[in-house]
């Protein structure tokens, strides 16, 4: 074990009591035994922190943080905080692994010298089953410097976090949007903007939960979410004169259309919501003809304010 590197695994958790037995065994029976596993119990309103104690008193590998609720980017924050690994994962409470999912995804990280390494995903909410993959390859295919982004906006496993190992110089001086659903799409474009060599797989080794009962499936506060996540990523990368301007179109162009859907939602509460002229004119230059005709007919309808 001493020569393998460790991995940090950190789980923030928050009332799911009923799923995380299956998570946690998924991770401390992996087949890659080097692991520190990170639990920061966010203030969880039922049994969730007690059976986190209850799995540290079995497992010397495991910490159990307690903190009153923050939300999951405070969480996962606290998490890297903590980690002393040289690799750091990042798994859902709700979650599961397959078990060799960490011995097959270090092996290839550490033969071909990878940042950043991910699997293809099993997507399920009890009764169906969803692959998620859309970069197909049954042979080593190693992506590089300035194609990476581009996953960004064509790969789904790669917009999210928990599917993936990542060396400790990626994670580090990036952190997690606190107080938002959907903080993933600025971290992971900040992980894939500092990498230099990754790798997509299409071994199922992640099963993600769709936990209909879930804060995240609220459609309309994610659209939201997503449109900030998004905006701070752009502002962040703005300054980088070595980006390719066809990602920085393609950025403001996914953030308009995440604004554009957010803004002709059924959502009462965003009725009376005050947006700038230059924000819609922004939205303007990025979504086709059909689009701002729609538009236009929702802020009317909506009564929505432009400043």
């Amino acid at each position: 074990m001493n020569n393998q590197p460790l991995l940090s695994v950190i789980v923030p958790v928050y009332k799911v009591e009923k799923y995380l037995h299956r998570c946690l065994d998924s991770i401390i029976n992996q087949t890659y035994r080097n692991l520190e596993i990170i639990l920061i119990d966010d203030g969880s309103p039922d049994n969730s922190g007690e059976i986190c104690d209850e799995y540290a008193k079995k497992d010397k590998r495991i910490t159990v943080i307690h903190q009153e609720n923050k939300g999951q980017g405070a969480a996962r924050n606290i998490g890297i905080n903590k980690a002393n690994g040289e690799l750091i994962t990042f798994v859902d409470s709700d979650d599961w692994l397959e078990l060799n999912m960490y011995d097959i995804l270090i092996s290839k990280l550490l033969e071909y010298d990878l940042d950043i390494i991910k699997c293809a995903v099993f997507e399920t909410d009890g009764t169906k089953v969803k692959r998620e993959l859309n970069h197909k390859t049954n042979k080593v295919n190693i992506i590089i410097s300035e194609n990476i982004f581009d996953l960004y906006f064509t790969e789904f496993t790669c917009k999210v976090i928990w599917n993936g190992i990542y060396k400790r110089k990626i994670i580090q001086n990036v952190e997690f949007p606190e107080g938002f659903a959907a903080e993933d799409n600025y971290v992971s474009g900040m992980y894939l903007y500092k990498a230099e060599r990754i790798m997509l797989i299409d071994s199922f080794l992640y099963n993600y939960f769709i936990n209909r009962n879930g804060i995240s499936k609220n459609k309309n506060i994610n659209k939201f979410d997503i449109c900030y996540c998004i905006k701070k990523l752009i502002d962040d990368l703005n300054n980088d004169k070595k980006l390719a301007k066809v990602i920085k179109k393609g950025l403001n162009k996914k953030l308009s259309i995440e604004l554009y859907h957010f803004l002709i939602s059924d959502n009462d509460k965003y009725r009376t919501v005050e947006i700038s002229k230059q924000l819609v004119s922004f939205i303007f230059k990025n979504i086709n003809l059909r689009r701002k005709l729609i538009l236009r007919y929702y802020l009317v309808k909506k009564h929505i304010k432009v400043k």
